[in-house]
């Protein structure tokens, strides 16, 4: 019902003003009408009611538990949920990083297949200048036997002359070949000098990204050391000592921290040698709840030296 709160006395005074009723109607039927002398009054039966906590029922307990085995389940979920969405992460950076990877092997084979080629074609181009230039030399030769045992001197001169033609044409395109092939030449040294550029203006630009991931390290190292300070500092500050706190105590303390800074857990990894002396290192982290400035940390930052730090707690103002 609306109008009765679950966890109060709703429900106990329901039961309480029904049971009322109930004997009221009880006692209205028993009377005898019929009679002509007046009823003697009966003493109405003595009720007792009593308060029920519902909460402390087997149907409240039920719904308790019922309430806690969903909290759990919940965070659980979401624990579960977080996990796989950095795990999604990692996977899609470490896809991105292979397939980077395999363009950049396809890029150099293939530059590789063409230089190749374009060797082999070179190698084919000049075997025939070359063999064309032997035929065309021994042709000459069979022509001007050829001509030496004609008798006629016209017809000799003509053929001669003839010769002289077509061998200025051949080294006309013999001359035209040796154009192109410094054409070339001059264009495979100007490709040379581009991918020497290329290669210094590469070299340059690692150099940069070494610098800066340098710069980026020095800055991380010391954002870690002035963090930690501050954990020790805090921690120190919470401190109570026990009374039984002497110089060369030394507890460590392994501290679990979540993104915001929040304290998850801390635990003792290795004790002082007295009970006392390590709970009480314990309570304080516990006391400081939260670093706040964590939460202003970069996630690959935080997960590489914050998820987890473990702590040596040494306070230098004890007695001997």
């Amino acid at each position: 019902m609306k109008g009765f709160r679950k966890d109060g006395y709703g429900l106990p005074v329901l039961l309480a003003i029904g049971l009322h009723a109930a004997i009221i109607v009880a006692g209205l039927i028993s009377v005898d009408f019929s009679s002509k002398d007046a009823p003697i009054p009966k003493r109405p039966p003595i009720v007792n009611a009593s308060i029920v906590d519902v909460s402390q029922t087997i149907i409240g307990k039920r719904e308790a538990e019922k309430k806690a085995a969903q909290k759990r389940k919940a965070a659980l979920t979401e624990k579960k949920k977080k996990a796989e969405e950095q795990k999604r992460k990692k996977n899609a950076q470490r896809k991105a990083l292979e397939e980077k990877k395999k363009k950049l092997a396809q890029a150099k084979a293939k530059e590789k297949a063409e230089k190749e080629k374009k060797l082999k074609q070179q190698a084919r181009e000049k075997k025939q200048r070359e063999e064309k230039a032997k035929a065309l030399k021994l042709k000459e030769e069979k022509e001007k036997k050829r001509l030496a045992e004609i008798k006629s001197k016209e017809l000799a001169k003509k053929k001669a002359q003839e010769l002289e033609e077509q061998r200025k044409k051949e080294a006309a395109k013999v001359e035209a070949a040796r154009i192109a092939e410094e054409e070339r030449k001059r264009q495979e040294e100007t490709a040379r000098e581009a991918e020497k550029q290329r290669l210094a203006e590469e070299a340059a630009s690692k150099a940069a990204a070494e610098e800066l991931a340098k710069q980026q390290a020095f800055e991380e190292a010391q954002m870690v050391q002035s963090i930690s300070g501050l954990i020790n500092n805090r921690v120190t500050a919470a401190w109570i000592r026990p009374p039984n706190a002497r110089n060369g105590m030394i507890t460590h303390l392994r501290i679990y921290f979540l993104p915001n800074g929040e304290v998850r857990d801390v635990e003792v990894t290795k004790s002082s040698g007295d009970g006392l002396f390590d709970q009480r290192a314990a309570d304080a982290v516990k006391k400081v709840r939260q670093i706040e400035e964590l939460a202003d940390v970069d996630s690959y930052i935080f997960e590489r030296n914050f998820r987890q730090v473990d702590l040596i707690f040494n306070p230098q103002d004890l007695r001997n």
